[in-house]
């Protein structure tokens, strides 16, 4: 990513038929990834019909760390690390 860019994914990353947007997700570099819940749209599976919010973020986590086939802790520590550079925020550090 030679750009700096950030690239984002929510909850659309779990649906069935996404298989291409997963495959995209796993070849970001983990420097670069981050999570979005698009709230109050684009629910993660198993959540489809509800009303979207950020708790459900877990469901995007935990699909694109079984993607990446890490442990769902160290993607979730990596794109909070990510969104905390990306936004040049501190969190009790």
């Amino acid at each position: 990513m030679t750009m700096g860019l950030f690239i984002s994914f929510a909850g659309m990353v779990t649906y069935k038929n996404a298989q291409n947007l997963r495959d995209v997700a796993a070849r970001v570099p983990m420097d670069r990834l981050l999570l979005e819940t698009d709230s109050p749209y684009l629910f993660p599976v198993p959540l489809r019909g509800k009303r979207n919010e950020p708790a459900h973020l877990v469901h995007t986590a935990a699909c694109l760390a079984e993607q990446r086939k890490i442990d769902i802790a160290v993607l979730a520590k990596q794109t909070t690390d990510n969104a905390l550079r990306l936004f040049k925020l501190t969190a009790g550090r």
